[in-house]
């Protein structure tokens, strides 16, 4: 039996162009882990060793085939990673990133629709509670069309970058304002005075 060593799952998960974060996922590993292990930095039980190797095997790759060689990029103008067309200009790493921030929001997207309806008072429905988390989750699934829409090299019809509500100039703009506010900005602000009053 051959072991798979941390070279020959990152051949693996390119040969059949899977992300880290997927593949992590689909295991049950902690995408850190999985990093860690592909970047030497790690060894893994035998037990996930044995679980990545049936994936991959599952999927139609073999451990004793062919590493993957490099070749030069082509001028093709999309790729295909975790079943997601990409276009071809992002790097690697930038596709990492926007396939994790994905899943991310794919598990608090489940968490949040499977979650038991708030209850009020005389056991209905909090219909106030309720519509915090439903904004929540069309928050989440906005952005969740924001990244497909970056992975596909157009531009962002939501502004994601945090603006204080008198510089907004388009709704693409307020709905990146109110998006940042309900899932939370680590961008420390002060308060806006023109918001307050504009809802008072």
């Amino acid at each position: 039996m051959s072991i798979l060593t941390n070279t020959r799952a990152i051949d693996a998960r390119a040969t059949l162009n899977l992300s880290q974060a997927k593949v992590a996922k689909d295991i049950g590993l902690s995408r850190a882990y999985l990093s860690q292990f592909e970047s030497g930095k790690r060894i893994l039980e035998d037990r996930w060793l044995q679980a990545l190797s049936n994936y991959y095997e599952e999927l139609g790759w073999g451990p004793d085939a062919a590493p993957v060689v490099n070749q030069p990029k082509s001028n093709e103008s999309l790729r295909v990673r975790d079943g997601f067309q990409i276009v071809a200009h992002l790097s690697d790493a930038q596709i990492e990133e926007l396939l994790n921030e994905y899943y991310d929001n794919q598990v608090k997207i489940d968490d949040l629709s499977s979650a038991a309806a708030p209850k009020g008072m005389f056991l209905g429905l909090c219909e106030e509670r309720a519509s915090k988390t439903v904004f929540e989750l069309m928050c989440l699934t906005c952005l969740q069309d924001q990244i497909i829409r970056a992975l596909r090299g157009h531009d962002s019809v939501i502004g994601r970058e945090f603006m204080r509500y008198r510089d907004v100039e388009t709704i693409g703009q307020y709905a990146g304002v109110m998006i940042t506010e309900a899932l939370g900005s680590d961008v420390e602000t002060e308060p806006d005075s023109e918001k307050e009053e504009e809802f008072a």
